[in-house]
């Protein structure tokens, strides 16, 4: 009589517990990849929104202007280029030209009256309707960056750093210098010319 082929009792245990490491293995890699995917994309998504913030800005400054403008109380003396680190005013004002009119299809000039806002962690820029702009002229407000503990700005003029630049200036600084600081401790400086310098 013979025996009948098979596997032991052994075997199967022994083949059963490779395959169930196999497994284990095979879903830690998985899960690892998908949640590597989504931190990839989450920072592309950072990533893309900081570079649409730096085309913003490079392109504000660049085409910034000396021109004086009317403060919204009619007030105040006009200024020009102004800004500076402070909680109550905007970090940079300034007005720029250039503003597209495709077609003119607005009753408007190319100038725009643009402000850089440090409000509750976001960095907002917010640019007005006019140049001179009152109470009621329509403004627009652009996030363009979140999470933020500070924002420094420095601006250069002469081969020296100030740290406050007064709208009664004669000149543009050279360059702005400015400094983001997230919540996490992650530091973003960027530098940008100024009025047409770049």
């Amino acid at each position: 009589m013979s025996k009948s082929a098979g596997f032991s009792l052994i075997e199967m245990l022994v083949a059963l517990a490779v395959t169930s490491l196999l497994m284990v293995a095979g879903s830690t890699l998985l899960v690892q990849t998908l949640r590597s995917g989504q931190m990839v994309e989450t920072r592309a998504d950072i990533v893309r929104d900081q570079s649409a913030a730096h085309s913003l800005l490079r392109d504000d400054l660049a085409n910034a202007t000396l021109r004086r403008t009317r403060p919204a109380n009619g007030l105040d003396t006009p200024k020009a280029f102004s800004g500076g680190y402070s909680t109550l005013e905007p970090l940079i004002t300034f007005t720029r030209a250039g503003w597209l009119n495709p077609d003119e299809s607005d009753p408007r000039g190319d100038l725009q009256r643009v402000a850089y806002i440090l409000d509750d962690g976001k960095l907002v820029r917010r640019a007005w309707l006019r140049p001179d702009a009152v109470y009621a002229t329509p403004y627009s407000d652009r996030v363009l960056a979140e999470d933020l503990q500070t924002v420094g700005v420095r601006f250069l003029s002469k081969d020296s750093w100030r740290l406050d630049w007064s709208g009664q200036a004669d000149a543009l600084p050279e360059l702005v210098e400015l400094t983001l600081v997230f919540a996490e401790g992650d530091e973003l400086r960027q530098l940008f010319l100024v009025g047409g310098a770049g």
